[in-house]
């Protein structure tokens, strides 16, 4: 640093510091800008998405680092229930459905860390007219 002869910081050895210290804080955010655009997806940072195909749900959800043998699908009538675990962490996503659904019907497949779970709606009969 920059002395004047004394203990005291000279204005100029003052405002280099503080000129490189912004530029040190504005560099660091860019980096992590940038590394952040290119880290890889974790359980549950993305959201679930779910179609409605008229007669099934198909849901998609990103599982992160998260393999197969560490995820596990419950469906129960009007809801899916996907949880992971392994050493780090866990993980538990739970998605409420309007329709009731065939819970021994439903069927996952995985594939480049996404999770597609198949849930077919339960045949609903139109009321019966009131004579």
């Amino acid at each position: 640093m920059f002395h004047n002869g004394q203990d005291e910081v000279s204005p100029v050895a003052r405002s280099i510091t503080s000129i490189f210290s912004d530029f040190q804080h504005d560099i660091d955010e860019l980096f992590d800008e940038i590394l952040g655009r290119w880290r890889m997806p974790s359980a549950g940072d993305e959201p679930a998405v779910v179609s409605d195909h008229g007669d099934a749900y198909e849901i998609r959800l990103c599982t992160g680092s998260f393999k197969p043998s560490a995820l596990e699908v419950v469906a129960s009538e009007k809801k899916l229930t996907v949880r992971a675990a392994h050493a780090q962490h866990s993980w538990e996503r739970v998605i409420s459905l309007a329709d009731p659904v065939q819970t021994e019907k439903v069927s996952a497949r995985w594939a480049n860390r996404i999770l597609t779970v198949t849930l077919p709606k339960k045949e609903t009969r139109p009321p019966s007219p009131i004579e």
